[in-house]
């Protein structure tokens, strides 16, 4: 009689537990700084050059945490991949820094191109199309703009704040993209579902490559 083996039950990653704890954590503790002056644009009584700053910062550092969770997520992937590939002990440390060094993540900004880029180093191949079969918001579908634009968005306002690009940033409150606390906020939902769908696909990657669970 044929065994019928049971699926294996897929469990998150440290990385992944990680940005929805500490590195959430840390965007929420900017968004609490941020209450107490008002709105983006300074609240009754309080003044704009105070409030915008601290919606900047929130900003930036949701980017940067989201970027970080790649970043993790890459090197355990790196680091599981040479490890179930039974790799001798002493040609670990080299196997895994090529499979990490000089990466896009590392010198610039994660976005998809950069992503998919990176995580081919380890075998993941087209991780937009892997991301869109494990969150159905991420593609834009009708007049619903998908997971995957609004990251775009928060790539672009990221760059236009980080290098004082007034210009870039009319442009992009012009197409209702606003450097806003409350914004950005109504982004951190998709990046949670982004993060969960990029953290199974390469669970998935390394569980159908080695046969066993990657961590």
């Amino acid at each position: 009689m044929r065994e019928i083996l049971c699926p294996v039950p897929y469990s998150k990653s440290f990385p992944l537990e990680r940005w929805l704890g500490p590195r959430r954590e840390s965007i929420s503790t900017l968004a609490e700084a941020h209450a107490q002056f008002g709105n983006a644009g300074g609240g009754p009584g309080r003044p704009l050059e105070i409030g915008r700053p601290v919606a900047h910062a929130y900003l930036l550092r949701a980017v940067a945490e989201f970027q970080a969770f790649i970043r993790d997520l890459h090197d355990l992937g790196a680091e599981r991949l040479v490890a179930l590939s039974n790799a001798a002990v002493v040609s670990r440390a080299m196997l895994i820094a090529a499979a990490t060094e000089g990466r896009m993540i590392d010198r610039g900004n994660a976005d998809m191109r950069s992503i998919q880029q990176d995580f081919r180093r380890i075998g993941v191949m087209n991780v937009s199309g892997e991301i869109a079969k494990r969150n159905t918001r991420w593609e834009t579908a009708g007049n619903h703009r998908g997971d995957r634009a609004y990251y775009q968005d928060l790539i672009e306002l990221r760059n236009a704040l980080a290098h004082g690009n007034q210009r870039q940033l009319d442009n992009l409150r012009a197409r209702g993209i606003f450097d806003r606390v409350s914004w950005a906020r109504a982004r951190l939902p998709g990046l949670d579902r982004t993060a969960r769908a990029l953290d199974q696909t390469v669970w998935d990657h390394l569980r159908s490559s080695f046969g066993r669970n990657p961590w």
